[in-house]
């Protein structure tokens, strides 16, 4: 087991990777859990992840795009999937063209835990929490001969309370009336996550490496909720006055088959490889929900909601790469096939218990896409410190959605061209300069191009925008890294200019209830100042510090609205202290800082976890972390518009306590790792 300071990380030509396996949140926590401390990466209450701000990422696994990872389901995925199956986690912020460019803000990368090394190795770890959470997982790999074989097993129970409250005052634009609102929402979420895979690598020939891969994840669990609901005159006096409660439950499955060929062919570096990805994945959910009417008095009413959606993929992947011209070339034909069904059932239960339909909550939409790409890159030495990765991308995208119940079609053929270019000049052994530049774009998800508007709650309703635009981003990148003497800064500066930009805008449509929906923002620009830093204080005693401090500039004229503009900033940093050389102890803390939004403004969030590691004589460690120690992790927003003013405050789980262990067996055992060696 290593132990010492958190992940050494490495920066190359085109990213950033931070090792997991010292992050003593990552023993008992999910991957959402760590990469709240990986530099530059955000993850809020509702566990939506963004990267300096943008939460426009796009998520990889081991390199590929997966179902699980839309942004419709990664929040809920990430918060199930345990970190103690992750290696490394890759932040790209500049991608290079062999990447889909997809995500404006950059690429995430998880990179799970392999081996390759010969006989049976593998480890069993446990972790028990607060709040009835607990884990079970186990990864085993056996190599014999030319084959390598592995697998995993996973079972993970998470117990997620959220709080909100919700207020606003609503201004009706023609007669100039106001009206009050106030929601207090309590959400209980008890969701029990089983995963399996396996895998496999077959060296056929002394050129040819066969690969095969499977996993399949089903997460199910039930939900209670509690809100109470008023509306206010603009004196203060109660209108209507009801409670809504009850609960429903969800399952989603998903499931991945994966198939490869490398081919290595006489002659240095050339390699030929073909891969096949297949993935699925389903949801059902249920929800009924009670409105109890104290003013005016009034029969119960009773909601009943059955939304459920399917989405496949299908991936395609050629690459050839050769020398040339004293560089690497790679050429390379990717296409992607997404297939989804989004079905939304809703309607009323009777006093009688019997179900009556409402055909104003009820819809559904088809929607298909296929993206044909071609790309190539080129790196190689310029001069004898100077290296580039030189880099075009050529994507077609063809789609078509169906709102069955509005009868409405929309097809698209899109043609686009992505140059990127990366540049590394070595100033000495010691300091590294870097150059980047990418094209990258946001393709709208398919919920958020459904333009049927979804029953949230009386209050509430949802809908997409059958004509929203893809967002395109230029993205210009130049840092200054030093490194020597278990020491390591970087400092990046960074510029991204954005046309039709997402962004969610809430409007009144009665009285009393409001729509959101997503819309395009004619253009945004962000520039900001980057830095991360890691080294040693003491012998025992380590450091890491990263922020951000930018400058964005929100242009929502084309919605009515007016210029927003103005500095946020980020701030994490850390202290790993090496008590034995078989204890450590770890502390982090983050603080978001007030960012701007279309129509207002979101407030500065903090948080602090704490750490324990113990290492036995026999590889057996002991972790016990508190995460959000001071229970600070209160999230709040305002809108602020000439008919909607509102405030929203929304928080996660409570403080959590957790303790894990883990037991390797076979192979060698992990070496003790010193902080000194942590921080080179």
């Amino acid at each position: 087991m290593v132990t010492g300071q958190r992940p050494a990380a490495t920066t190359s030509i085109d990213r950033r990777t931070y090792r997991v396996d010292s992050d003593l949140q990552a023993a008992s926590g999910s991957v959402s859990d760590v990469l709240k401390n990986i530099p530059s990466v955000e993850v809020d209450a509702q566990g939506v992840v963004s990267l300096r701000g943008d939460p426009s990422v796009q998520i990889l696994i081991d390199g590929r795009p997966s179902t699980t990872m839309s942004a419709l389901n990664r929040a809920d995925t990430l918060q199930g999937l345990s970190a103690s199956t992750i290696e490394t986690i890759e932040v790209i912020t500049n991608p290079s063209a062999a990447f889909r460019p997809d995500g404006t803000a950059g690429i995430i990368n998880i990179v799970t835990k392999k081996t390759r090394t010969p006989g049976r190795s593998g480890s069993v770890r446990a972790s028990v929490g607060t709040d009835g959470r607990y884990s079970l997982g186990v990864t085993a790999t056996q190599r014999i001969g030319a084959l390598t074989l592995n697998g995993n097993l996973g079972l993970r129970q998470d117990e997620r309370i959220r709080r909100s409250t919700d207020d606003r005052i609503l201004t009706d634009p023609i007669t100039g009336v106001a009206t009050e609102t106030r929601q207090v929402t309590a959400f209980d979420t008890s969701r029990l996550s089983k995963t399996i895979g396996a895998g496999l690598e077959y060296d056929a020939t002394p050129r040819d490496r066969l690969s095969a891969g499977a996993s399949y994840t089903e997460r199910s669990g039930g939900l209670s909720a509690f809100q109470t609901n008023q509306v206010l005159t603009p004196g203060g006096a109660v209108t209507r006055d009801y409670d809504r409660f009850g609960g429903g439950d969800e399952t989603q499955t998903s499931d991945e088959l994966l198939a490869g060929w490398r081919h290595t062919f006489s002659g240095e570096g050339r390699t030929f490889s073909l891969d096949l990805r297949r993935g699925r994945t389903v949801e059902q959910q249920t929800r009924r929900l009670t409105n109890t009417y104290r003013l005016p008095v009034g029969p119960d009413q009773t909601d009943l909601e059955t939304p459920s959606e399917s989405e496949l993929q299908r991936q395609l992947t050629a690459t050839y790469a050769t020398p040339v011209a004293g560089g690497d070339l790679e050429i390379g034909y990717d296409v992607l096939r997404e297939d989804a069904n989004y079905r939304h059932r809703g309607g009323s239960v009777d006093t009688n218990g019997v179900y009556l339909p409402d055909a104003n909550r009820t819809n559904r939409f088809l929607y298909d896409r296929t993206i044909h790409a071609l790309y190539a890159t080129w790196e190689r030495p310029l001069t004898g410190k100077l290296s580039a990765i030189f880099g075009l991308r050529l994507e077609e995208m063809i789609d078509h959605a169906n709102q069955v119940d509005l009868g409405l079609t929309k097809r698209r053929d899109a043609f686009d061209v992505y140059p990127t270019l990366h540049l590394q000049y070595e100033l000495s052994d010691t300091q590294t300069l870097r150059l980047s530049y990418s094209k990258r774009v946001a393709r709208p998800e398919v919920e958020d191009l459904n333009p049927y508007p979804v029953y949230t709650d009386p209050l509430n309703l949802r809908a997409g925008n059958a004509d929203l635009k893809p967002r395109e981003t230029d993205s210009f990148e130049a840092s200054y890294q030093y490194a020597a003497n278990g020491m390591s800064w970087e400092v990046t500066g960074y510029l991204r200019k954005t046309t039709n930009t997402f962004t969610e805008v809430t409007r009144l449509i009665s009285p009393t209830v409001i729509l959101t929906t997503e819309e395009n923002l004619g253009k945004s620009d962000a520039a900001g100042l980057v830095f991360a830093g890691r080294g040693k204080l003491t012998d025992r005693l380590a450091y890491r510090i990263s922020g951000d401090v930018n400058y964005t500039r929100l242009d929502p004229g084309n919605l009515g609205f007016d210029v927003r503009s103005g500095w946020n900033s980020s701030v994490k940093g850390g202290l790993d202290y090496q008590l034995t050389p078989s204890d450590l102890l770890q502390v982090s803390v983050d603080y978001r800082g007030r960012r701007q939004t279309a129509q207002g403004y979101r407030e500065g969030v903090a948080s602090a976890n704490l750490g324990y590691l113990h290492t036995f004589a026999n590889g057996v460690s002991a972790v016990a972390t508190v995460s959000d120690v001071f229970d600070s992790q209160i999230e709040r927003s305002h809108i602020d518009t000439a008919t909607l003013q509102q405030i929203t405050e929304r928080r996660g789980s409570r403080r959590l306590f957790n303790f894990a262990v883990t037991i390797p067996f076979g192979g060698a055992r992990p070496a003790r790792i010193a902080p000194a060696e942590l921080t080179d």
